[in-house]
């Protein structure tokens, strides 16, 4: 197949890319040129469109002789950019996968784990934009017979690492090489599902170009069921070898923290489990294969290689430090 990634070299879609070419597909990746030294290098064998995807006349004019199979989008965060892959791609593709996240669901029944959209009314811009983006492509696949399949990640991991309270940057670890402790999100107890961006690959591969998946959503998320406290007590031994010191942030607190939107952060508190048989209907023999250990070793061994990977958000530090040193004798 011919297949085209936006991105292509992401936190999750990097190993998408090494996956469809391992399996022998002809693969286009569409970014902007920029510094990789945060990202994996680019795998050798894939065809580079080197373009800013938001700059619709002139990835309209590259793609102007080229179809394709499959078209994955990594980049697709807002209505007005579903319009413009609409636009790039109606005639074009046999498939067309939007990335979305499960984020756009909220939790509201810790017990049977249940799940329901948020409104556009509810919703922070990151959900709001996966909100409006999956409706208006749904629309255009009842309506204009648009080729889409909808897929949505949980909180997958391969160049980043799960944080509690925290951006996908190198600060949370590099205050605690410093002696500073880790902030947990209210208990820290809630159980979360972790995904390597590997497994998560694995999975996609069998959405790829798969016309019986056409019109249909899917949820990729590991087997892999962890602790905030469990997850983070494994990245401080790993991080600095010794126990980690924690500092519980109070629930209601975290709610306000001008770190994270109150309904992400809200989702970090709350149990975070979904179904897999879906997935696992199409990919029967599909099973995670990296647990919570192996996800944070292999992203700090990625990181330690180059110190450049190893980005700090000072603006982030300093809201760090404030609510250390607010809650520094807080017990939960």
């Amino acid at each position: 197949m011919r297949i085209l990634i936006t991105g292509g070299y992401g936190n999750i879609s990097w190993w998408v890319t090494k996956q469809a070419l391992e399996l022998g597909h002809e693969v286009h990746i569409l970014n902007r040129e920029q510094t990789t030294s945060t990202r994996r290098e680019v795998p050798s064998g894939v065809k580079v469109i080197n373009i800013d995807y938001r700059d619709f006349k002139a990835v309209e004019e590259s793609l102007e002789n080229l179809s394709f199979d499959v078209v994955c989008d990594f980049l697709c965060f807002s209505k007005e950019n579903a319009e413009a892959a609409y636009q790039l791609f109606k005639h074009k593709t046999k498939q067309y996968i939007l990335i979305s996240t499960e984020s756009v669901f909220k939790r509201y029944d810790i017990v049977s784990e249940k799940s329901i959209k948020y409104t556009e009314e509810e919703a922070s811009p990151y959900i709001l934009g996966k909100l409006q983006a999956e409706n208006y492509l749904t629309e255009k696949m009842k309506n204009e017979n648009f080729p889409l399949t909808v897929v949505r990640p949980g909180y997958t991991l391969d160049t980043i690492l799960p944080y509690s309270i925290g951006h996908n940057c190198y600060t949370v670890a590099n205050r605690y090489l410093n002696g500073k402790p880790i902030l947990i999100a209210g208990s820290g107890e809630n159980k979360w599902t972790f995904t390597h961006s590997s497994d998560f690959a694995s999975a996609f591969s069998a959405v790829m170009g798969n016309p019986d998946t056409v019109g249909d959503d899917f949820n990729i998320i590991g087997d892999t069921v962890s602790t905030f406290n469990n997850i983070m007590g494994i990245f401080a031994k790993e991080l600095v070898n010794k126990e980690p010191e924690f500092i519980h942030i109070p629930y209601k607190i975290c709610l306000s923290l001008p770190i994270m939107p109150e309904d992400l952060m809200k989702q970090r508190m709350e149990n975070a489990l979904f179904d897999n048989s879906k997935i696992k209907s199409l990919a029967p023999d599909w099973k995670t294969k990296m647990g919570a250990k192996d996800i944070v070793t292999s992203t700090l061994k990625w990181l330690n290689e180059d110190e450049r990977r190893k980005r700090i958000n000072k603006e982030l530090d300093e809201k760090l430090e404030k609510l250390t040193i607010t809650y520094k004798d807080y017990n939960d």
